[in-house]
């Protein structure tokens, strides 16, 4: 099929999305391009601009396509663990596994700009975080009144998003990463043992 003639599949947006995944993966975001994307999936540039009328909505798109695959693996975490000790352990190994793997698709995902278009954006974070709150909830359900479930979820992500910084900037290696983790962890209320 050349670049000319009318695209017949049934879903081209996500034939984009899935070309456009292993170039932010291997190259970064800024390197897309929607007429490569446009040749390699073998339809115009204006085919692809009906789905994506410019970048920042393709950028849009696979941020939520991140993000939901990011709350999937913060769900498995959470139901792989027995406890809420283990998830909190598990929660930190998994968020940094993804966003050390994942370091130009992570990029992506919290680059996004607010504003038309990015509620899509938002609610995406939103539901993939939505594991980790729930588990300081139910973990810290019997602490101190002056200990909220969401203020201690929101530092123990900006203690694991700086972590994260540290290992795909070079820094830190991955091989410290563990010891990191468990004295991240330890930092946090330990809450009760059942989920």
């Amino acid at each position: 099929m050349t670049p000319d003639r009318p695209y017949h599949h049934g879903n081209l947006r996500q034939a984009v999305l899935e070309q456009a995944t292993p170039v932010v993966r291997d190259r970064g975001a800024s390197e897309l391009s929607l007429r490569e994307l446009a040749a390699a999936v073998g339809v115009s540039h204006a085919a692809v601009r009906r789905h994506f009328p410019d970048r920042r909505q393709l950028h849009d798109a696979l941020a939520v396509e991140g993000f939901a695959l990011l709350g999937t693996r913060l769900r498995d975490a959470v139901d792989a663990a027995p406890d809420y000790r283990a998830q909190i352990h598990s929660l930190a190994r998994a968020y940094l596994d993804f966003v050390t793997s994942e370091a130009n698709l992570a990029e992506l995902m919290f680059a996004h700009k607010h504003g038309e278009g990015g509620e899509a954006v938002s609610a995406a974070a939103e539901a993939a975080f939505a594991p980790m709150l729930l588990v300081f909830e139910r973990g810290l359900a019997d602490e101190l009144e002056d200990t909220s479930p969401q203020r201690t979820a929101l530092i123990f992500f900006a203690t694991l998003q700086g972590l994260a910084g540290l290992v795909n900037c070079g820094m830190i290696t991955a091989d410290q990463l563990g010891g990191l983790i468990e004295e991240a962890v330890a930092q946090f209320p330990q809450g009760r043992v059942g989920r």
